[in-house]
Parts: C-alpha cells; structure tokens; sequence
C-alpha cells in the first residue's frame, strides 16, 4: 500500500466503556505533548480531528446495565457510530494514498467502528484488512458469564469476531457482508499475557480453537522485532493488504511504565513494546493506527505520555525516510 504524506488525527476522548473514569483525558495530553506539531517537523501534512465534537463521554460511578448488556451501552455505541464516521471521511478520497488515520483515545473498545470504516470504505474496496491487535488482554468476555466485567471494553475482541454473546447492538460495525471485521485469516494477537487471570482458559481455548494466530507477551519479551517481523511476514503469507496497527498500553508492563488505564504485568518493557511498533509502522501494509488506554491520571507532568510520543513520531519519521 502506498505511503501517505498526510496524517489525520481523530481524537476520542471517551472512557464510558471501562472501570475507572480516565482515559477520555488521553487526547488532551497527546495535545499537550505536541503530536500532531512533531509529527509536521518530520514532514507530514497534520490535521487534528474531534470525533465528539459536542463533548467528551466520560464515566460515572452510577451508570445503568441493560438487560443482557453492557453499562452504558447505548452511549458506547453512539461513539463507536461517531468513529467509524470520522474514519470514514478521511479514508473517502479520489486518491491511491489516503491520509493515515491516527486515532487516539479512549478505549479500545472503537476497534470494530475503525476496521467497519476500513472495510466499507470505496477506497479500500477489494481490499483484505487486517488488525494487529498489540494488547495484553484479549477481551473476549460476554455478558453475564461468570468473569463479565459488564464493560464494553472488555468485550472488544468479541465484537471484532461477532462471535455467540456480541451485542446485538454493535452488529452495525462489521463487514459489508455482515461478517465480524476479524477473523483467524486477517489478525494477530500480539503481546497477550496468558498468565493474566483475566484472559480465562475459555477465552484461550477459542482462540486455539478457531486458529489465531497469538503471539505471547513471553515470547514478545524475547526478541520484540523478530516477533513483529514475523508477524508480518504471516500478514504478507495471508494476502492482508492493509493492517490497522492497535496499541493497547497495557501491553507495556505496568511495574515499569504504568501508563494504562488498567495495569497489567506483561514482563514486556515500554522499550520492547515501541520496537515492535516501530517495526509495524515501517510496514507499507499499515495503513492506520490506534492507541488506546492511556490514562493521564497516572502520569503528573506528562513524562509518560510525552515518552510515547516520541517513539511513534521516530515510527513515523522512519515511513518518511523510506519513501
């Protein structure tokens, strides 16, 4: 897929579908840190985007289960339609190289608006989209099961597959077809902790089951670069054309880099897991990226959140000087 010298950032400041209040703080302190300014110095044309433009959707302690459902599920979905619409529009150009979307949020709970975007796009008809899943959960819980947490980020890879226990209310964010935007032909889960305990041995015997394709956070932890070169080479194996890159941060290890909204102990270290990324965005197959679960309340004075911008924007410089 050819580069694109144009950057679209779509900021998501949502956190209605987690734990704890947070991460709808996320776009603010990518501002505050100059993304879309350093991003212009390494030479890409930037444009910042709201994707809630009428005000942020933010947690509350009091908000209402449906029946069968989530906490606050018909607000999730509102931001999941407005996404996709944002995606939308800046993939809908005459162009063969339409801008890159960055997205940041928020949750990881927009994945599925995002690939529906890349999938329903003209651009991109004919196209096999991918997603390199970079989290180390794998949010395959349905309601009402035992270990539910009744947040719909927790359900994101649930919604990805449409697999039995998807809400019927996310059944829009799909393929053409009506199918889930992922399955075991299109993605890589990379960086999942399978010791964590609430990546339960149901949820891992799915996905051995079905055939995805799963690399550890252990095996991660080994060699970063060769792991996301081979994922790669399994996408080109595949015939993916264009992967959207998702970087959960809790894929860094949070005894050493406690950025996410939730931490996790993946044993993977934040110079690991930005080395893998750098290797993703050097690909001609990434075509968009989402980063998601920063939480700015665990990092006063911005250090972490300006350590991370860093790293992406040496990811983007490197597709600049590869042409």
């Amino acid at each position: 897929m050819p580069r694109s010298q144009a950057i679209r950032i779509i900021n998501v400041p949502s956190d209605v579908g987690s734990m704890i209040k947070g991460k709808s703080l996320a776009p603010e302190a990518f501002q505050a840190a100059e993304l879309a300014g350093k991003l212009t110095k390494v030479g890409y044309d930037v444009e910042d985007i709201n994707a809630l433009p009428d005000g942020p959707r933010v947690w509350t302690f009091d908000a209402e289960i449906s029946e069968n459902g989530v906490r606050n599920e018909e607000a999730n979905v509102e931001v999941n339609r407005r996404v996709e619409e944002a995606v939308s529009r800046v993939l809908q150009t005459d162009s063969d190289t339409p801008p890159f979307p960055l997205i940041v949020g928020g949750e990881c709970n927009i994945v599925p608006a995002i690939l529906s975007a890349f999938w329903n796009t003209n651009t991109l008809q004919g196209k096999t989209i991918g997603l390199l899943y970079l989290d180390g959960d794998c949010d395959l819980t349905i309601p009402n099961e035992p270990w539910a947490s009744y947040n719909l980020a927790s359900m994101t890879f649930t919604h990805l597959t449409m697999r039995e226990g998807a809400l019927e209310s996310m059944k829009p964010f799909t393929r053409p077809d009506g199918r889930g935007v992922c399955d075991a032909g299109n993605t890589v889960l990379f960086g999942l902790n399978a010791a964590l305990q609430g990546n339960t041995r149901p949820q891992l015997a799915y996905l051995f089951d079905e055939g995805y394709r799963v690399f550890t956070s252990s095996s991660v932890a080994r060699n970063p670069v060769g792991a996301a070169e081979e994922a790669l080479a399994w996408f080109e194996a595949q015939g993916v054309d264009c992967f959207l890159l998702h970087l959960d941060v809790d894929a860094i290890d949070a005894t050493l880099f406690p950025l996410a909204n939730v931490g996790n102990r993946t044993g993977v270290g934040f110079e690991g897991v930005l080395a893998a990324v750098r290797t993703f965005l050097g690909s001609r197959r990434c075509g968009g990226l989402c980063v998601a679960e920063v939480n700015p309340d665990h990092d006063p004075g911005g250090v972490m959140v300006g350590a991370l911008v860093e790293e992406l924007v040496g990811g983007f410089e490197g597709r600049v000087e590869m042409g």
